[in-house]
């Protein structure tokens, strides 16, 4: 038995910046405070599975 988990199911694009990694903040791109500047987040299920593998390495 396989299990296939893609991209989608483990994030989405932020919905604070959009996925465009910054906002604008007194003039200036700042990076998203929401997403670290990465421009996505976490599902729950992304989540959990970075819970595991930091758990067992």
């Amino acid at each position: 038995m396989s299990v296939i988990i893609s991209t989608d199911d483990l994030e989405h694009s932020c919905p604070n910046c959009n996925g465009q990694k910054h906002i604008i903040v007194n003039n200036q791109n700042e990076p998203c405070p929401k997403c670290d500047g990465k421009g996505v987040v976490l599902t729950a299920l992304g989540q959990t599975l970075l819970h595991f593998i930091k758990k067992h390495t």
